[in-house]
């Protein structure tokens, strides 16, 4: 039985520190998305503004 909790326990870990890395790859790049997403968004918005303050 000790060795079936053992490798429980190695499972469980390995599932847990797998997931914990996932998260953190997520949300690293999470952010980089972001940034692009929000520079695409805000530098037409930005554009038009001024092409509209110019004319």
């Amino acid at each position: 039985m000790e060795t079936m909790e053992t490798i429980t326990t190695a499972l469980t870990t390995a599932i847990t520190s797998l997931g914990t890395s996932l998260q953190s790859a997520i949300g690293a790049n999470l952010t980089a998305i972001l940034s692009v997403a929000a520079i695409f968004i805000v530098v037409p918005a930005v554009w038009g503004f001024v092409k509209r303050f110019t004319r």
